[in-house]
């Protein structure tokens, strides 16, 4: 590997900018400045035909943000997260180099305005039209990893469908963007947690809620209305079985108690479901 190939992997500070840096390590192909997180992405070609994917921020939050999750990387490595292969300071802020993996992210930054989500042309709405069984072998994905990410004691912060990247030829399903998952559980010191509110819990909005497992377990069924539904959580709209439809509305109950008390035992139930649609 040359000088150039190996630098952005190996590199710890350098006094350039994150774009004069790329500029010398490679050829830039993608750029997502769309985010409100204070971070810039960048798809990086180096000289060999690696593809990376480099993750900047740029101001004080973000960087300690990005700091933060690296724990998370080193205690927890699965088969759908990229790997974080590097870290290193800037000029101008702190960066994260991962390892690229194809797919579109079913958020819609490039897509702006209310109708965003239902632009035909947008990776949500055509995701959004793949078969149930596309879509719930997806959220398995979610769910399996969740339920490991709850072995290690991990709440989920600001999980919603910008997280997710979806190959289209392959159906498959990446997760990134973890930089607010909390070990353990936490009180909610402000108005409003971070996150997308197709996704969050009534507890989230809330100052002094207790933010924990069953705020995950939320999560996981909104995601499955989300997707499966047509943004509401009536049954007529639910497009897979309504023993499905049951398993998902108790997941994602208003009152905490009225949840699941483990996203294990939620996807025991999901797939228990998922069985008695094809007996």
């Amino acid at each position: 590997m040359s000088h150039v190939d190996s630098l952005l992997l190996n590199i710890r500070h350098t006094s350039s900018t994150i774009q004069d840096l790329l500029a010398e390590c490679g050829t830039t192909f993608r750029v997502f400045d769309k985010q409100d997180s204070g971070c810039v992405s960048f798809g990086i070609r180096i000289p060999s035909g690696q593809c990376l994917f480099v993750k900047h921020a740029g101001t004080s939050g973000a960087v300690s943000y990005l700091k933060q999750v690296e724990h998370f990387h080193s205690e927890v490595t699965h088969p759908v997260i990229p790997k974080l292969l590097n870290s290193f300071s800037t000029l101008n802020g702190y960066a994260h180099v991962y390892e690229w993996v194809e797919g579109e992210v079913l958020g819609t930054p490039d897509f702006p305005g209310k109708e965003g989500r239902s632009n035909p042309e947008s990776p949500h709405y055509r995701f959004r039209q793949q078969s149930v069984e596309r879509i719930i072998q997806a959220l398995n994905t979610v769910y399996e990893l969740h339920m490991l990410l709850e072995e290690h004691g991990y709440v989920a912060v600001d999980f919603y469908d910008g997280c997710m990247i979806y190959d289209f030829q392959l159906h498959k399903l990446h997760l990134c963007d973890f930089d607010h998952y909390t070990k353990g559980a936490f009180i909610l010191e402000k108005n409003r947690l971070f996150g997308s509110s197709r996704f969050m819990a009534p507890e989230e909005f809330i100052r002094g809620s207790r933010i924990d497992y069953r705020t995950n377990i939320y999560a996981m069924g909104a995601a499955a209305f989300v997707f499966l539904s047509d943004g509401s959580r009536e049954l007529n709209a639910w497009r897979a079985s309504e023993p499905l439809y049951h398993v998902v509305s108790k997941a994602a109950a208003s009152l905490r108690e009225d949840r699941y008390d483990s996203i294990k035992s939620f996807y025991e139930a999901w797939k228990q479901a998922l069985a008695s649609q094809q007996d």
